[in-house]
């Protein structure tokens, strides 16, 4: 399991504690959030490897702004 699947595999988590556990709902949301973050700067520390004469192949990295990094895992976490 990459660094990625397993943050968002602990974001879950939180957020299942979240729903049970009414009373502390906002730490467990609190803490699925930081999750949340770390996901999402696992995917932007991915690192693409290629050989000298394969750079032409390399795309263009997409702006910041237009990836989405969740796009695969749609979850709502709102507090109440």
């Amino acid at each position: 399991m990459d660094r990625r699947t397993a943050c968002l595999h602990q974001a879950d988590i939180f957020r299942e504690k979240a729903l049970a556990d009414p009373e502390h709902h906002d730490q467990w949301i609190d803490e699925a959030i930081k999750w949340l973050e770390r996901a999402m700067e696992a995917s932007c520390h991915a690192v693409i490897t290629v050989e000298a004469d394969d750079i032409s192949h390399v795309p263009e990295p997409a702006p910041a702004a237009a990836i989405d990094t969740l796009s695969s895992h749609p979850r709502v976490i709102a507090r109440q």
